[in-house]
């Protein structure tokens, strides 16, 4: 069966996340205080400290996955990570873990009441356009360098988030050419999450496109791959409607929605201890 090739350090897997940094990612995210740029950043290094916590056996880190931060705004496209990761596309997660930014105290998310350094890779950026269609294409010339390099590892999974529409051009026909890329257990897993400025109900998982209210949502939805049956279980297994068919795209996402669509996003078959 395809999406079921199962992780280990022979058989890595890899993971991109699309970073919308444009002008409009200041502006309050769902109606709160918070900007979706601030939002976004934290959610993104909580994911990546729970990469590393998921790879950590003892004091070693294992190389289960390679991982890039590509954000796009003010018409340039680059890697996110800051310090002495700067300028680095897929990197390796035990590297990850030893480089991080800066610590800062904040409280676990899992656990409000208990304050801890945690690690930053990533900071809030956000400037003019949405060179979205350019970000998807930077995606696609290394991460096909990978998958021919791991032919029989679980696909690459690229998660696109966004508050806007592309400013440089409609992205379908390069998000097409970026689902064309394969390894032996399937194809390049793409999924969207648009991020809302208002309090309104998401949609969510959709199977089909015709309660979506516009043609940007329609043109997300088009570009999303299907859900794994792995992921679909995962869905379900957290109480999420999502039916057969359900795409990887949420619109008019919340914080909570967010930090949930990356949970589900990024969930491969099992890691093995090899």
């Amino acid at each position: 069966m395809p999406y079921s090739q199962p992780i280990d350090r022979g058989h890595p897997g890899c993971i991109v996340l699309l970073l919308d940094q444009s002008g409009s990612m200041l502006d309050p995210f769902a109606g709160g205080r918070e900007s979706k740029a601030d939002a976004l950043a934290k959610a993104v290094n909580r994911l990546l400290r729970n990469f590393v916590l998921q790879c950590q056996r003892g004091q070693q880190v294992r190389d289960y996955y390679e991982i890039a931060a590509i954000g796009y705004g003010g018409g340039a496209v680059g890697p996110a990570f800051g310090g002495r990761l700067k300028g680095q596309y897929l990197v390796p997660v035990s590297i990850l873990a030893s480089y991080p930014l800066k610590m800062v105290t904040d409280v676990l998310p899992e656990d409000p009441q208990v304050s801890v350094d945690l690690p930053v890779w990533v900071e809030p950026k956000a400037a003019a356009g949405t060179p979205m269609t350019a970000a998807m294409n930077m995606v696609g010339s290394f991460v096909v360098d990978w998958a021919n390099a791991h032919p029989g590892s679980f696909p690459p999974i690229v998660v696109n988030i966004s508050d806007g529409e592309a400013t440089d051009g409609d992205p379908r026909p390069t998000a097409e050419l970026l689902r064309n890329i394969y390894t032996s257990d399937g194809n390049l897993l793409l999924f969207n999450i648009n991020l809302s400025s208002e309090p309104r109900t998401p949609i969510e998982y959709p199977n089909a496109p015709n309660l979506l209210p516009d043609l940007y949502a329609r043109g997300l939805f088009d570009m999303s791959s299907p859900l794994t049956p792995y992921m679909l279980a995962v869905a379900r297994g957290m109480g999420l409607p999502v039916s057969e068919g359900a795409r990887g795209f949420v619109f008019n996402a919340d914080a909570a929605k967010l930090s949930e669509f990356l949970d589900v996003g990024t969930r491969v078959s099992q890691v093995q201890d090899r």
